[in-house]
């Protein structure tokens, strides 16, 4: 993860259609609060869970994990999972990974904390239509962690706070690798394609005059088109809602609030990321990153929306 920070002019976001409020900043969301399920416990491969269903969809939470593994039609159980979802002998236990930010300050480069990425949870409590997993905290260089499940509607707001430091949040949610991934990308000048292929591996920095490889995506216009080709490849743009079709679904994925931030965005504020795997790690990922803390509680969110592609309705039938 590339460590430049910038503030971006407010107009960068508003030709996104983005909004923002005074304690921090959210985008233009649907904020209408419906009726949804109570989250129940039950056992997900064999693992602790936690599960809610609203709108037609299934959410589960593992406890074992700390984190939600599995959206699903509630017609077709797990088995119709949007997510990709890795057996816990791999370094990635894959759904919805969250870590704070900049990488640089972890004590290793790779892999991240196993306080954020392979533990179990400290402590999980339901009330009502709100789920809180508390991660545990054994590392004192690292603020503790914890994280919020609830359904609005056909949403799934997904929170993540963190307790104080210089810090961002990096929410990631880990899709299968046979997902079409649609972005758009935002031309300025110091941005001449409208998108940096950033750090992954081996390079050093941000490229901004690089094109993508033609094998992995499709420009036309504005609108990007990724796809998993087994080349790796980490893509940042300009904050915006990621959609990902996943045979006949669509997976959303847009910043919701923010509140406690700064105007300091890592990566050139290019908030939103997707990453393309290899044959190594057969998944992508759809990222969306915060501004930076200042050093006191901060919170962060992504909203996740289901839909049905070909069905012609919000939720399957």
């Amino acid at each position: 993860m590339i460590e430049m920070i910038t503030a971006l002019r407010w107009r960068n976001f508003w030709r996104l259609g983005a909004l923002f409020c005074t304690m921090g900043f959210s985008f233009a969301t649907d904020l209408t609060v419906a009726p949804s399920a109570d989250w129940k416990q039950t056992t997900w491969g064999g693992e602790k869970a936690w599960t809610s269903t609203s709108a037609g969809w299934t959410a589960i939470v593992s406890e074992e994990r700390a984190r939600l593994v599995c959206l699903a039609p509630a017609s077709s159980g797990s088995e119709g999972n949007l997510l990709y979802a890795s057996a816990k002998a791999s370094i990635s236990w894959g759904g919805h990974r969250c870590w704070l930010g900049p990488q640089s300050e972890w004590k290793t480069a790779w892999p991240p904390p196993a306080d954020w990425e392979a533990s179990a949870a400290a402590s999980l409590s339901a009330s009502g239509t709100r789920l809180t997993v508390v991660h545990p905290h054994t590392e004192a260089d690292y603020p503790p962690l914890s994280r919020s499940y609830e359904w609005r509607g056909g949403v799934l707001h997904c929170g993540v706070n963190w307790q104080g430091g210089h810090h961002h949040a990096v929410h990631i949610l880990q899709v299968p690798q046979s997902s079409v991934i649609h972005v758009r990308r935002l031309v300025r000048k110091d941005l001449p394609l409208g998108y940096a292929l950033l750090p992954v591996f081996n390079r050093p920095k941000a490229l901004t005059t690089t094109e993508l490889a033609r094998d992995i995506s499709r420009v036309e216009g504005d609108e990007i088109t990724l796809r998993h080709k087994n080349v790796t490849e980490k893509i940042g743009f300009a904050p915006q809602e990621i959609t990902a079709d996943i045979g006949d679904w669509q997976l959303k994925m847009r910043p919701g609030v923010a509140t406690d931030v700064t105007m300091l965005l890592p990566d050139l504020g290019l908030l939103t990321q997707v990453y393309l795997g290899d044959r190594e790690n057969p998944f992508i990922e759809i990222e969306q990153l915060s501004p930076f803390g200042d050093n006191r509680p901060a919170t962060c969110e992504i909203l996740i929306e289901p839909t049905c592609r070909n069905c012609g309705a919000p939720h399957p039938q």
